[in-house]
């Protein structure tokens, strides 16, 4: 009898107790907001009031659930939790209005070790690592990009000190570019990391600014794609005959000509480029990296961003001007092929852009004109017209979408990727 006492006694004292995720952010104090672990750390910060991060932001599941005889959590009008999660990365929520992890937000686990300035001896700066060797470039790869934003919820650095600290360490390895490509016992993963690293900094950190900073996220960007032709330039000298990796925001390919045709997998669906009617006289590679526009604040596009960087030039050569590429590669068709059984689709008002290399701003967005889609809704899949249009010498980026969306259809998340201000209900 006093055994159940005591369990009844338990039970009624516990709801008293505030349980960890409960809390909305919303009134919370500074210190509560940002210190407590009870009242909000893992999916609260600061700006100008307490507030609830974005949903993909958050790492403490019990704020994303909405009840099933648990209390309900204090992000829960907002989020719901994921109803599986990965160990690749640390989302463990996602906007009502998605239902399931959107690719353009995964986050990758940080690591705390290292330093953002320094080798992992501690002692060695990021600055003096000049040599083109191996030893220099696995001195590079100590570096810990992590460390410049470790947490959402402390202080965040300035714009200023960001672009800095990550802009020293993507210089970094823009110089080192020759051993990077060279080196034989270097495994393209390294270049890789950063990439997604650095996206993934980048992204995250511009969505909690609280005025644009389009100067500084469009300096960086050009800077990581750089780190990212580098490590396409290491694969082709790393495995030649066909090389393939997805991080669901970023993905490389390279593939030689003489293979026809490339399939870049997105979220539930895949874009295939085929040249088979190039006719080449030299047999060089086409070298891919993708992402999903939407991590840039594109809402409505159907496929992934496919970055072309075909080239001739044997053996395959990073140069600094990143404006050597075949182009003659041409005629290309693109077929998109989805799963999304939700998914309606008109071939009529399928359109293909072409998206900006220098900035990632929707108004630089272009169309490429004289190219229509036809489609077999059956086989869920539709394919281009010939594209024949001569490619810049410095490559292209083309996305199939129905059009360009409005600010208006823009929620803060997006709205801050787009380079613009969020009012609190309204983009501009």
């Amino acid at each position: 009898m006093l055994l159940i006492l005591l369990i009844v006694n338990l039970i009624t004292s516990s709801a008293a107790y505030t349980f960890v995720g409960e809390t909305p952010c919303t009134g919370l104090i500074s210190t509560a907001c940002t210190q407590s672990i009870i009242s909000g750390i893992g999916y609260c910060y600061w700006e100008t009031t307490c507030q609830t991060l974005p949903c993909y932001m958050i790492d403490e599941v019990a704020s994303c659930r909405t009840g099933s005889g648990l209390p309900t959590g204090g992000a829960s009008n907002l989020c719901d939790s994921l109803e599986t999660f990965s160990l690749q990365y640390d989302n463990v929520c996602c906007d009502k209005s998605e239902g399931k992890l959107n690719y353009a937000f995964v986050r990758f686990s940080k690591t705390n070790d290292g330093f953002y300035d320094k080798a992992s001896d501690g002692t060695t700066l990021l600055s003096s690592l000049i040599a083109q060797t191996s030893a220099t470039m696995f001195q590079l790869y100590t570096v810990n990009p992590w460390k410049i934003m470790p947490s959402f919820t402390t202080s965040l650095p300035t714009f200023t000190n960001f672009e800095t600290q990550l802009g020293n360490i993507l210089d970094r390895y823009i110089a080192l570019a020759t051993a990077l490509q060279d080196q034989p016992d270097s495994h393209p993963f390294y270049i890789e990391r950063t990439v997604y690293q650095s996206l993934q900094l980048l992204r995250d950190f511009v969505v909690l600014l609280t005025t644009p900073q389009n100067t500084m996220r469009d300096n960086l960007i050009k800077k990581i794609w750089s780190v990212a032709l580098i490590g396409l330039y290491r694969m082709v000298k790393f495995q030649p005959n066909y090389y393939q990796t997805n991080y669901y925001f970023i993905n490389f390919a390279i593939i030689p000509y003489s293979r026809n045709s490339l399939t870049v997998n997105g979220q539930q669906h895949s874009t295939k480029i085929d040249w088979s009617d190039y006719t080449y006289t030299i047999n060089g590679y086409l070298m891919v990296y993708s992402f999903p526009p939407e991590m840039f604040g594109i809402r409505n596009a159907y496929s992934d961003v496919i970055c072309l960087r075909p080239t001739i030039i044997n053996p395959p050569v990073y140069s600094a001007s990143e404006n050597n590429f075949d182009i003659l590669f041409k005629p290309i068709t693109i077929t998109w092929s989805w799963t999304d059984t939700s998914l309606t689709v008109v071939a009529a008002n399928l359109k293909l852009f072409q998206f900006p290399i220098s900035d990632a701003l929707e108004a630089s967005i272009t169309q490429e004109s004289g190219v229509t889609f036809t489609c077999n809704l059956g086989a869920k899949y539709c394919v281009s017209t010939s594209i024949t249009s001569t490619p810049p010498n410095t490559g292209i980026n083309y996305f199939i979408s129905a059009g360009l969306g409005t600010v208006g259809d823009k929620n803060k998340v997006q709205c801050r990727l787009q380079g613009k201000s969020w009012s609190g209900t309204i983009c501009t």
